[in-house]
């Protein structure tokens, strides 16, 4: 019986150990980021910029393109992170899930409160 317990205990923890080395890459987003978004059913690439800063897993920060100036908060889960974005002015918001393709690139989808959506991109220009 003794045997059987010490293995039990040696089992667990060696699944707390590999558990723990385990665990994914937490990147960090903070920056200053340009970004170019793509609406569904219209043509043109529209550009915009932001800048993110990152405490823990959670975002903040500002965005700024055609559509007016954003305050931006998100969540950061290993290499995929989403957005929410809400124009200074209340009369609309995005929200952005992405995936980081590298440490300075990002591709993702976006939907608006305005029932559009699309594809945007971005590249980190500095690193805060």
């Amino acid at each position: 019986m003794k045997k059987i317990a010490m293995l039990a205990m040696l089992l667990t923890i060696t699944g707390f150990i590999s558990g723990c080395t385990s665990a994914p890459k937490q990147c960090n987003l903070s920056g200053t980021w340009n970004y170019t978004f793509e609406e569904t059913g219209r043509d043109g690439v529209q550009t915009g910029s932001m800048k993110l800063v990152q405490q823990n897993y959670a975002l903040n920060g500002d965005s700024n393109d055609a559509f007016g100036e954003f305050t931006v908060t998100g969540v950061v889960e290993s290499s995929k992170f989403t957005l929410t974005g809400k124009r200074n002015d209340g009369k609309r918001s995005y929200q952005l899930n992405a995936t980081l393709s590298n440490d300075n690139e990002f591709e993702g989808v976006y939907t608006t409160d305005q029932n559009t959506s699309g594809t945007m991109k971005g590249s980190r220009i500095t690193a805060l």
